[in-house]
Protein backbone atom coordinates (compact mmCIF):
# COMPACT_ATOMS: atom_id res chain seq x y z
CA UNK A 1 0.00 0.00 0.00
CA UNK A 2 2.94 2.45 0.75
CA UNK A 3 3.67 2.64 -3.22
CA UNK A 4 0.12 3.83 -3.78
CA UNK A 5 0.37 6.59 -1.53
CA UNK A 6 3.86 8.04 -2.54
CA UNK A 7 1.71 7.83 -6.17
CA UNK A 8 -0.48 9.94 -4.60
CA UNK A 9 1.55 12.16 -2.54
CA UNK A 10 3.94 12.49 -5.76
CA UNK A 11 0.93 13.14 -7.98
CA UNK A 12 -0.24 15.94 -5.34
CA UNK A 13 2.58 17.45 -4.66
CA UNK A 14 3.57 17.97 -7.88
CA UNK A 15 0.46 19.43 -8.81
CA UNK A 16 0.25 21.99 -5.73
CA UNK A 17 3.72 22.85 -6.42
CA UNK A 18 3.27 24.04 -10.08
CA UNK A 19 0.04 25.81 -8.83
CA UNK A 20 2.15 28.28 -6.28
CA UNK A 21 4.80 28.77 -8.88
CA UNK A 22 2.04 29.52 -11.77
CA UNK A 23 1.28 33.21 -12.59
CA UNK A 24 -2.79 32.04 -12.60
CA UNK A 25 -4.64 32.83 -9.46
CA UNK A 26 -6.72 29.84 -10.21
CA UNK A 27 -4.35 27.35 -10.10
CA UNK A 28 -4.01 26.83 -6.48
CA UNK A 29 -7.99 26.25 -6.54
CA UNK A 30 -7.44 23.94 -9.53
CA UNK A 31 -4.49 21.82 -7.54
CA UNK A 32 -6.57 19.42 -5.56
CA UNK A 33 -8.52 17.96 -9.71
CA UNK A 34 -5.19 18.16 -10.96
CA UNK A 35 -3.26 16.36 -8.70
CA UNK A 36 -5.86 13.83 -8.61
CA UNK A 37 -5.88 13.31 -12.32
CA UNK A 38 -2.09 13.41 -12.35
CA UNK A 39 -2.21 10.34 -9.50
CA UNK A 40 -4.56 8.20 -12.06
CA UNK A 41 -1.99 8.79 -14.64
CA UNK A 42 0.84 8.08 -12.38
CA UNK A 43 -0.29 5.12 -11.26
CA UNK A 44 -2.12 3.66 -14.67
CA UNK A 45 1.71 3.94 -16.17
CA UNK A 46 2.96 2.13 -12.87
CA UNK A 47 0.33 -0.41 -13.57
CA UNK A 48 1.46 -1.05 -17.14
CA UNK A 49 5.12 -0.81 -16.47
CA UNK A 50 4.85 -3.30 -13.70
CA UNK A 51 2.63 -5.79 -16.36
CA UNK A 52 4.82 -5.78 -18.65
CA UNK A 53 8.15 -6.55 -16.50
CA UNK A 54 6.75 -8.88 -14.83
CA UNK A 55 7.59 -11.89 -16.99
CA UNK A 56 11.04 -10.73 -16.85
CA UNK A 57 11.11 -11.84 -12.79
CA UNK A 58 11.16 -15.04 -11.03
CA UNK A 59 7.76 -16.57 -10.26
CA UNK A 60 8.16 -16.65 -7.13
CA UNK A 61 9.76 -13.33 -6.30
CA UNK A 62 8.43 -11.86 -3.52
CA UNK A 63 8.42 -8.08 -4.28
CA UNK A 64 6.67 -8.82 -6.98
CA UNK A 65 3.46 -11.23 -5.36
CA UNK A 66 3.55 -8.14 -2.34
CA UNK A 67 2.44 -5.57 -5.35
CA UNK A 68 0.31 -8.45 -7.15
CA UNK A 69 -1.39 -9.14 -3.52
CA UNK A 70 -2.29 -5.05 -3.09
CA UNK A 71 -3.23 -4.43 -6.40
CA UNK A 72 -5.75 -7.92 -5.49
CA UNK A 73 -7.29 -6.21 -2.77
CA UNK A 74 -7.55 -3.10 -4.48
CA UNK A 75 -9.42 -5.12 -7.38
CA UNK A 76 -11.45 -6.50 -4.04
CA UNK A 77 -12.82 -3.23 -3.09
CA UNK A 78 -13.47 -1.74 -6.36
CA UNK A 79 -15.68 -4.97 -6.86
CA UNK A 80 -17.05 -4.80 -3.91
CA UNK A 81 -16.10 -7.80 -2.65
CA UNK A 82 -15.57 -8.54 1.01
CA UNK A 83 -13.59 -11.79 1.86
CA UNK A 84 -13.92 -13.44 4.95
CA UNK A 85 -11.45 -16.61 5.49
CA UNK A 86 -12.11 -19.23 8.09
CA UNK A 87 -9.20 -22.23 9.01
CA UNK A 88 -6.43 -19.42 8.13
CA UNK A 89 -4.48 -22.41 10.76
CA UNK A 90 -4.87 -24.93 7.96
CA UNK A 91 -2.95 -23.19 5.68
CA UNK A 92 0.19 -25.31 4.81
CA UNK A 93 3.71 -24.93 5.91
CA UNK A 94 5.17 -27.30 3.07
CA UNK A 95 4.02 -26.85 -0.81
CA UNK A 96 0.53 -27.45 -1.33
CA UNK A 97 -1.38 -27.70 -4.32
CA UNK A 98 -5.33 -25.87 -3.63
CA UNK A 99 -8.67 -27.59 -5.02
CA UNK A 100 -12.22 -25.91 -4.48
CA UNK A 101 -15.30 -25.73 -6.07
CA UNK A 102 -15.93 -23.15 -9.03
CA UNK A 103 -18.31 -20.62 -9.65
CA UNK A 104 -17.03 -17.19 -10.76
CA UNK A 105 -13.16 -16.56 -13.41
CA UNK A 106 -13.12 -14.29 -10.27
CA UNK A 107 -12.22 -17.37 -7.73
CA UNK A 108 -8.61 -17.43 -8.25
CA UNK A 109 -8.48 -13.66 -7.31
CA UNK A 110 -10.12 -14.34 -4.09
CA UNK A 111 -8.17 -17.25 -3.01
CA UNK A 112 -5.35 -15.29 -3.44
CA UNK A 113 -7.01 -12.82 -1.23
CA UNK A 114 -7.49 -15.19 1.40
CA UNK A 115 -4.40 -17.29 1.36
CA UNK A 116 -2.17 -14.41 1.25
CA UNK A 117 0.70 -16.64 -0.08
CA UNK A 118 2.76 -16.72 -3.11
CA UNK A 119 0.59 -18.64 -5.38
CA UNK A 120 -0.34 -19.15 -9.15
CA UNK A 121 -3.26 -21.10 -10.90
CA UNK A 122 -4.02 -23.60 -13.73
CA UNK A 123 -5.94 -21.68 -16.55
CA UNK A 124 -7.85 -22.20 -19.52
CA UNK A 125 -6.14 -21.28 -22.51
CA UNK A 126 -8.56 -18.91 -23.45
CA UNK A 127 -7.20 -16.72 -21.69
CA UNK A 128 -3.76 -16.71 -22.59
CA UNK A 129 -5.17 -14.26 -25.95
CA UNK A 130 -6.37 -11.57 -23.72
CA UNK A 131 -4.19 -8.46 -23.94
CA UNK A 132 -2.46 -7.49 -20.37
CA UNK A 133 -4.14 -10.20 -18.67
CA UNK A 134 -1.89 -13.07 -20.60
CA UNK A 135 1.52 -11.38 -19.98
CA UNK A 136 0.71 -11.16 -15.99
CA UNK A 137 -0.41 -15.06 -16.36
CA UNK A 138 2.85 -15.45 -17.68
CA UNK A 139 4.44 -13.27 -15.02
CA UNK A 140 2.81 -15.10 -11.83
CA UNK A 141 3.17 -18.78 -13.72
CA UNK A 142 -0.04 -19.58 -14.35
CA UNK A 143 0.18 -22.47 -16.64
CA UNK A 144 -2.43 -22.37 -19.67
CA UNK A 145 -4.57 -25.99 -19.75
CA UNK A 146 -6.82 -26.93 -23.16
CA UNK A 147 -9.37 -28.90 -21.84
CA UNK A 148 -10.14 -29.13 -25.90
CA UNK A 149 -7.12 -31.04 -26.71
CA UNK A 150 -6.15 -33.86 -23.69
CA UNK A 151 -2.26 -34.19 -25.47
CA UNK A 152 -1.98 -30.73 -25.03
CA UNK A 153 -3.66 -30.81 -21.41
CA UNK A 154 -1.47 -33.42 -20.15
CA UNK A 155 1.44 -31.45 -21.37
CA UNK A 156 0.34 -28.75 -19.77
CA UNK A 157 -0.05 -30.83 -16.47
CA UNK A 158 3.23 -32.17 -17.04
CA UNK A 159 4.75 -28.69 -16.93
CA UNK A 160 2.65 -27.77 -13.57
CA UNK A 161 4.23 -30.57 -11.73
CA UNK A 162 7.19 -29.91 -12.29
CA UNK A 163 6.69 -26.65 -11.10
CA UNK A 164 4.91 -27.58 -8.09
CA UNK A 165 8.07 -30.52 -7.13
CA UNK A 166 10.40 -27.09 -7.15
CA UNK A 167 8.53 -25.72 -4.43
CA UNK A 168 5.88 -23.25 -6.19
CA UNK A 169 2.19 -23.65 -4.55
CA UNK A 170 -1.10 -23.73 -7.00
CA UNK A 171 -4.64 -23.35 -7.38
CA UNK A 172 -6.66 -26.16 -9.60
CA UNK A 173 -10.65 -26.24 -9.91
CA UNK A 174 -11.01 -30.00 -11.03
CA UNK A 175 -14.35 -29.12 -11.81
CA UNK A 176 -12.93 -27.91 -15.23
CA UNK A 177 -14.35 -24.74 -15.14
CA UNK A 178 -17.57 -23.23 -13.75
CA UNK A 179 -20.37 -25.61 -14.47
CA UNK A 180 -23.26 -24.23 -12.89
CA UNK A 181 -23.85 -20.87 -10.89
CA UNK A 182 -27.51 -22.69 -9.37
CA UNK A 183 -25.65 -23.74 -6.67
CA UNK A 184 -22.33 -22.96 -4.26
CA UNK A 185 -21.32 -26.92 -4.59
CA UNK A 186 -18.90 -28.39 -6.47
CA UNK A 187 -20.67 -30.98 -9.09
CA UNK A 188 -17.88 -32.60 -11.53
CA UNK A 189 -15.07 -34.49 -10.74
CA UNK A 190 -11.85 -34.81 -13.21
CA UNK A 191 -9.80 -36.89 -12.00
CA UNK A 192 -6.84 -36.03 -13.57
CA UNK A 193 -6.46 -32.93 -12.07
CA UNK A 194 -5.24 -34.68 -8.76
CA UNK A 195 -2.28 -36.20 -10.66
CA UNK A 196 -0.86 -31.88 -9.54
CA UNK A 197 -0.74 -32.92 -6.23
CA UNK A 198 -0.04 -36.88 -6.10
CA UNK A 199 2.73 -36.58 -8.98
CA UNK A 200 4.51 -34.20 -6.98
CA UNK A 201 4.08 -35.46 -3.66
CA UNK A 202 2.62 -31.64 -2.47
CA UNK A 203 0.48 -31.25 0.22
CA UNK A 204 -3.47 -31.13 -0.66
CA UNK A 205 -5.20 -27.85 0.33
CA UNK A 206 -9.12 -28.17 -0.14
CA UNK A 207 -10.81 -24.87 -0.15
CA UNK A 208 -15.31 -24.15 -0.16
CA UNK A 209 -15.86 -20.68 -1.42
CA UNK A 210 -19.20 -19.82 -0.29
CA UNK A 211 -20.91 -16.70 -2.63
CA UNK A 212 -18.81 -16.46 -5.86
CA UNK A 213 -21.61 -17.87 -7.43
CA UNK A 214 -23.93 -13.90 -6.99
CA UNK A 215 -20.55 -12.37 -8.39
CA UNK A 216 -21.68 -12.21 -11.89
CA UNK A 217 -24.64 -10.76 -11.17
CA UNK A 218 -23.33 -8.31 -8.18
CA UNK A 219 -20.35 -6.88 -9.55
CA UNK A 220 -19.22 -4.06 -9.78
CA UNK A 221 -23.10 -2.34 -8.09
CA UNK A 222 -23.76 -4.58 -5.42
CA UNK A 223 -21.65 -5.69 -2.18
CA UNK A 224 -20.85 -9.31 -2.04
CA UNK A 225 -19.75 -11.01 0.85
CA UNK A 226 -17.23 -14.16 -0.05
CA UNK A 227 -16.55 -16.98 2.65
CA UNK A 228 -13.50 -18.79 2.12
CA UNK A 229 -13.49 -22.06 4.46
CA UNK A 230 -10.17 -23.66 4.32
CA UNK A 231 -9.80 -27.26 4.85
CA UNK A 232 -7.31 -29.32 7.05
CA UNK A 233 -4.53 -30.21 4.68
CA UNK A 234 -4.12 -33.94 3.15
CA UNK A 235 -0.35 -34.75 3.42
CA UNK A 236 0.72 -37.21 0.86
CA UNK A 237 1.23 -39.63 3.75
CA UNK A 238 -2.33 -39.46 4.10
CA UNK A 239 -3.71 -39.98 0.45
CA UNK A 240 -0.49 -42.60 -0.66
CA UNK A 241 -2.87 -45.72 -0.96
CA UNK A 242 -5.81 -43.55 -2.80
CA UNK A 243 -5.83 -43.40 -7.14
CA UNK A 244 -6.69 -39.88 -8.00
CA UNK A 245 -10.78 -40.78 -8.02
CA UNK A 246 -10.46 -41.79 -4.84
CA UNK A 247 -8.68 -38.63 -3.55
CA UNK A 248 -11.56 -36.47 -5.92
CA UNK A 249 -14.59 -38.12 -4.60
CA UNK A 250 -12.62 -37.69 -0.75
CA UNK A 251 -11.96 -33.30 -2.12
CA UNK A 252 -15.50 -33.39 -3.28
CA UNK A 253 -16.81 -34.66 -0.11
CA UNK A 254 -14.54 -31.97 2.22
CA UNK A 255 -15.44 -29.04 -0.12
CA UNK A 256 -19.57 -29.69 -0.22
CA UNK A 257 -19.88 -30.49 3.19
CA UNK A 258 -18.02 -27.53 4.04
CA UNK A 259 -20.73 -24.97 2.00
CA UNK A 260 -23.50 -27.20 3.70
CA UNK A 261 -22.54 -25.53 6.64
CA UNK A 262 -22.44 -22.33 5.69
CA UNK A 263 -25.79 -22.36 3.23
CA UNK A 264 -27.89 -25.43 5.13
CA UNK A 265 -30.49 -25.08 2.61
CA UNK A 266 -28.31 -25.36 -0.44
CA UNK A 267 -28.77 -28.65 -1.89
CA UNK A 268 -25.97 -30.75 -0.29
CA UNK A 269 -23.58 -33.08 -2.61
CA UNK A 270 -21.62 -35.07 0.09
CA UNK A 271 -23.22 -38.13 0.39
CA UNK A 272 -23.65 -38.76 -3.85
CA UNK A 273 -21.34 -38.75 -6.52
CA UNK A 274 -20.99 -35.47 -8.74
CA UNK A 275 -23.19 -35.51 -11.84
CA UNK A 276 -19.68 -35.33 -14.44
CA UNK A 277 -16.96 -37.29 -13.56
CA UNK A 278 -14.17 -36.63 -15.94
CA UNK A 279 -10.89 -39.49 -17.35
CA UNK A 280 -7.31 -39.60 -15.75
CA UNK A 281 -5.60 -37.47 -18.26
CA UNK A 282 -2.43 -39.67 -19.53
CA UNK A 283 1.06 -38.35 -18.12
Amino acid sequence: MLCWILIGLFGFGYTYLYSLLSTNPYMLFLWFPLGFLTSVLLFAIFILIFIWLLPYSKQDNKLKHAIVYQLVKFVCTILKIKVEVIGKENIPKDTFVIYGNHKSQLDPVIIYRAYHKILSAIAKSDLVGVPFLSRMMKGLGVVALDRRNDREGAKSIVDAIKRVKSGKNYIIFPEGGVKTRSTENMVALRAGAYKLATKAGAVISPVSIVGSSLLSENCPKHFTKITIIIHKPILKEEYNDFNTTQIGQKIFTIVNTGISTMKPNDLAFKDVLPTEVGEDLES
